[in-house]
Parts: structure tokens; sequence; C-alpha cells
């Protein structure tokens, strides 16, 4: 018959196990389908054997240097994705897109290392703020759509966390299932901030512009 006990005190990671002093515990369960890689990291999405648990240097190149080659076509041609050039999407914003890859440096330069967990989620949400007030500006300022800020969520997206996931790739020897979990989960919270708050900034503009049209002069 098994038994558990309780153990109390901080959870850290070794060599992919969860420990509290020098016992070995269970680690929390931090995915959404229980998956986690071979040496024991929680996924945040994928189920484990999603895809292989390895490194593939010539597939993970290859696609880096494929999105880098189609965006540099897009601006190149001057190609309108939702009546917009690439040029129109990022110049109004490029400000706010430096705080944003600013941000990530910082996180990956100091924030790890120092192991500051406050330090780290303030960045974050300085990150999450530029997005938002971007996102603003472009539909208030630059008339943006319910297109125009889904297709600038898929930009933030491939910007900050393609950024992430290249470094974690590079210079933390992660496989490919561990960063395709990191990209899927990060841009989905990019996502949720991107179209929620430009879209409820297109319905609040909208709203005010009818009731001024419709206002007696």
């Amino acid at each position: 018959m098994s038994s558990f006990a309780y153990v109390s005190g901080k959870i850290e990671t070794k060599n992919g196990q969860c420990m509290v002093d020098n016992q070995i515990v269970e680690c929390p369960n931090r995915s959404l389908f229980g998956g986690k890689t071979e040496s024991g990291t929680k996924l945040d999405l994928l189920p484990s054997g999603f895809i292989p648990d390895t490194r593939n240097d010539p597939l993970f190149y290859g696609l880096f240097v494929a999105v880098i080659l189609i965006f540099a076509l897009l601006a190149l041609f001057k190609t309108k994705i939702f009546d917009k050039t690439l040029g129109e999407y990022l110049k109004p914003i490029w400000y706010y897109v430096v705080i944003c890859l600013s941000v990530v440096a910082w996180q990956y330069l100091f924030g790890i290392d120092d192991g500051n967990t406050l330090s780290l989620r303030i960045s974050q949400w300085i990150w999450e703020l530029a997005i938002a007030l971007s996102v603003i500006q472009l539909v208030r300022k630059n008339d943006f759509g319910w297109g125009n800020v889904f297709f600038s969520g898929i930009l933030y997206s491939l910007i900050i966390h393609g950024t992430k996931i290249l470094i974690r790739y590079l210079f933390y020897d992660k496989t490919l299932l561990y960063v395709l979990d990191r990209l899927l989960y990060g841009s989905l919270l990019v996502m949720v901030i991107t179209c929620g708050i430009g879209f409820a900034t297109i319905l609040i503009t909208r709203s005010k512009r009818n009731v001024s049209e419709v206002s007696p002069k």
C-alpha cells in the first residue's frame, strides 16, 4: 500500500526533478494537458509526445530563416495585409516594439540570473502594458480594424516570443517540444491582450463616432 507524506518548503527543480531540500516531491502541474518533456520540465499547453522531444538544428534554423524571409519579402514588396503594409503596422509603434525587446533582453541578461520573481513579473507587466498602449494607439490614430488588430497580435507574438524561443534554443539547449510549447503559450497571452484591448477600443471608438454623427449640430 502506498503512503504519502506532506513535505513543507520551497520547491526547486534539480536535474529535471522537483525537490524540497533533499527530498524528491511531485512537481506542481502547470500544464493544461499534463505534458512534460523527457527531462521532467512541465509544459503549459502541449501534451508529452506531441512532437519528438529532441533538438533539430536544421529544422529550427530552417523555420527561423523562412519566417525572416517571408516578412522581408512582405516589407520589400509592400504587400498589404488587411489593407495595410508591414511598415504601416510597425512604424507608428516602433518605440513600443523596442521597449518589448529591451525588456526581453533584460529578462535573460539579468532577470533570470538574479532570481527575483517579482522583478521578472514586473518586467512582464511592462511589455504587456506596451502592447496594450500600442494597440490602442493603432486603433485610435491609425484607423486599425478587426483584421489589423488580429495581425498586430501575430506580429507581436513573433517579435517577443520568437526572440525568447531563439534565446532558449541557442543558449539554454532547449528542445523543439519545449520551445514550441513556450511559443504557443506566450503567443496565446499576447493574442488575448492584443485582441481584447484592440477589439474593445474599436467598439468604443466606433460607438463614439456613431453618436457624434447622429447628434444634432
